[in-house]
């Protein structure tokens, strides 16, 4: 039996509530003004890593665009696993051949999809490679 279109069809709309709160209800009495409480001991929540990278590529020709890739591979026992790339089309109008330096490219790594056995923890350590790629797509003459 086939599907209609309408079945098909996918709510662009998706909301996921990552409520990591934790409430403990604590009461003043009347004219209480001050009060110690000693919480129990709770699991960070929502962790991972952020990777900032900056790169530059060298003597860019005037006035022609360039691709610029980057992929992120996380490494474990010989095997990579991608965890994010990155593109850009970028072109300069100096006067002549210059370097382009991309600063601040982020890459957000979730504790969750770590290629490591304890996904709840920090500590453990995480390997990456970084891989970078870079070409012309203006198919005119370079002067």
């Amino acid at each position: 039996m086939s599907k209609t279109q309408e079945e098909l069809t996918v709510n662009p709309s998706i909301q996921i509530d990552v409520n990591d709160m934790v409430t403990h209800n604590i009461c003043f009495d009347r004219c209480e003004n001050n009060k110690s409480v000693v919480l129990e001991k709770q699991n960070l929540s929502s962790i991972g890593r952020f990777l900032t990278v900056n790169t530059t590529v060298k003597n860019v020709c005037p006035n022609k665009q360039i691709a610029i890739g980057l992929r992120l591979y996380e490494t474990t026992g010989g095997n990579k696993v991608i965890k994010g790339h990155k593109m850009f089309a970028i072109q300069h109008s100096e006067s002549c051949c210059a370097d382009i330096t991309l600063s601040n490219i982020h890459f957000v790594l979730p504790e969750e999809i770590a290629e490591t056995s304890d996904k709840s923890n920090i500590c453990s350590r995480r390997t990456f490679d970084l891989e970078t790629t870079s070409h012309y797509i203006d198919l005119s003459s370079i002067s």
